[in-house]
């Protein structure tokens, strides 16, 4: 009888520890999740394509289980949504809550932004100011005009909702030794957003809850105004859009931790313009810009009715694509917008698109790439 039993309960400890990799997801390529927005491991390989002994293959596999046990989606909800009720704690990686509830990015480069700990040394910003003052130098010699946008992370603009017990040091930021440096040493024409932000901050230009990094769409609309007001004292005969012009209204929305929906929600405003001219093209895009890098992000927009025959390249990130681009499409005949990660070959896009304007925008969360990517930077070909 003790061997039946013996014998039985290896088998259904055996049968425990297979269902798992039996019912596990095998795609080698590894699937999407939403929920997490990442792609989850994918099967691992017991031989590499030269024929040799996969050498990470025990930690492959270990993280492909992981990431692919049948029912794992339902047991992250249940966790995150436990782990929030029992101890008040965010499970999601790259968010973290501070005061009043407000979510925040989780991240240890833009923690010590917010600490000003992460300031770019005088060596630094010498090679930055001299490679952007290349940049402007090579589009002034082709008759190009060039502004620079620095937008400011939700922390930036609303210090005193981020986490207790993360001090500053300082008043200054790297973003600020950005504007600084460009404002002492260079004839870069700035957008400079920042004080109008946090002058108007009490009308919630970010979101509290929705985002963890980024202005919402009122707060994109005043960085608009402020950005297309300078252009328009440069060329007088591009337009810019009034609130007049959008038709705003409010939606409430919340966010989902994974598949945990976060007890907190806010009043979002939304703004669409009430005519728009302005038309993105799709498939002569991906053809004509094959060569850009980021190719995802890249977005043409064509506007037969403009009343002027300018063409503005806009090389930015998220805070451009995710309000701003259709909205300064309404205003050129041509608008090419495409990721910063092109500043490398700008040259080449210049020569291909042939703008009358330029703009460069970084976001604070991105300086430690755009930096590097300017200070590089050489526009001298004849």
């Amino acid at each position: 009888m003790g061997r039946k039993f013996n014998i039985l309960t290896i088998f259904i400890f055996m049968c425990m520890i297979s269902l798992p990799w039996i019912f596990a997801h095998r795609d080698k390529e590894g699937r999407v999740s939403s929920m997490e927005n990442r792609r989850l491991a994918g099967y691992p390989v017991i031989r590499t394509e030269e024929g040799g002994f996969n050498r990470d293959y025990i930690t492959q596999y270990e993280n492909w289980l992981k990431d692919n046990l049948r029912g794992r989606t339902i047991i992250v909800e249940a966790d995150a949504a436990l782990q929030y009720g029992l101890f008040g704690r965010i499970v999601k990686g790259d968010t973290m809550r501070g005061r009043n509830d407000w979510l925040f990015v989780k991240d240890d480069e833009m923690i010590r932004e917010y600490q000003h700990l992460n300031l770019l040394p005088d060596t630094a910003l010498t090679q930055y100011a001299a490679g952007m003052q290349r940049i402007a130098d090579y589009l002034e010699d082709r008759g190009i005009a060039f502004y620079y946008l620095q937008c400011y992370s939700k922390e930036e603009i609303y210090p005193d909702r981020y986490l207790d017990g993360v001090c500053r040091i300082g008043t200054v930021s790297k973003a600020d030794q950005i504007v600084n440096t460009l404002q002492d040493n260079t004839d870069v024409d700035q957008i400079l957003v920042k004080e109008p932000l946090m002058a108007r901050a009490d009308e919630l230009l970010y979101f509290q809850y929705v985002d963890s990094l980024h202005w919402n769409e009122r707060g994109s609309f005043l960085g608009y105004q402020i950005l297309m007001n300078d252009i328009h004292e440069d060329f007088k005969e591009v337009p810019v859009l009034e609130e007049k012009d959008f038709l705003i209204t409010e939606e409430e929305r919340t966010v989902d931790l994974y598949g945990f929906t976060y007890p907190f929600s806010e009043i979002c405003p939304v703004y669409r313009v009430k005519e728009p001219v302005a038309r993105e093209i799709t498939s002569e895009t991906k053809e004509r810009w094959d060569f850009l890098h980021y190719k995802e992000h890249t977005h043409v927009y064509i506007n037969e009715n403009c009343v002027n025959d300018r063409k503005i390249l806009i090389l930015g990130d998220s805070f451009i694509r995710m309000f701003l681009k259709d909205d300064i499409a309404e205003s050129f005949r041509e608008t090419l917008s495409i990721d910063w990660l092109n500043i490398p070959i700008l040259d080449e896009v210049v020569e291909e698109f042939e703008p009358d304007i330029v703009v460069i925008e970084s976001a604070q969360s991105a300086l430690k790439d755009t930096v590097e990517l300017i200070s590089e930077s050489d526009f001298t070909k004849d």
